[in-house]
């Protein structure tokens, strides 16, 4: 089981999100200069410990590990506590005028499970949908699909 922050709260969700930027925005970047490039927006807005995730997965299926499992993340406004929040890089591609086609490739979907299983204690993955009126991370998440 991982614990978090001083009180030594059980993690038991993860909370699956996406950059919410324009696609390709970070095509041909290795995953440090994305971290580099969304730790200092997230400096910028005020995040008092920078990066507010604890992980990002690249379109092909890279971890990035962000702010250790033990410390409280900044990815979901009072939901923080007890979750790990994961970014997955977009790969959208667009097949129309309006409509997107994939919100994660299948190296991302892969890695992610792959890392879920070895996480001690995690029995929910959710979307930032699930808590907040945003779009992010593009699909309604399903535990059962992840776990």
């Amino acid at each position: 089981m991982i614990l978090q922050g001083k009180s030594r709260v059980p993690v038991r969700e993860v909370v699956l999100h996406c950059a919410a930027i324009p696609t390709g925005y970070f095509d041909g970047q290795r995953p440090f200069q994305v971290f580099a490039t969304i730790n200092r927006w997230h400096t910028e807005r005020g995040f008092t410990n920078g990066f507010g995730y604890h992980g990002l997965f690249m379109p092909d299926g890279q971890f990035y590990e962000g702010r250790p499992f033990t410390m409280i993340g900044a990815h979901v406004i009072g939901h923080n506590s007890g979750t790990l929040g994961f970014l997955l890089i977009e790969s959208r591609k667009i097949t129309q005028i309006g409509d997107f086609d994939d919100w994660f490739t299948r190296q991302q979907e892969l890695s992610l499970k792959a890392r879920l299983r070895v996480l001690p204690g995690i029995e929910t993955v959710s979307g930032h949908n699930d808590y907040a009126p945003k779009l992010c991370p593009g699909f309604k998440v399903q535990t059962q699909d992840w776990l």
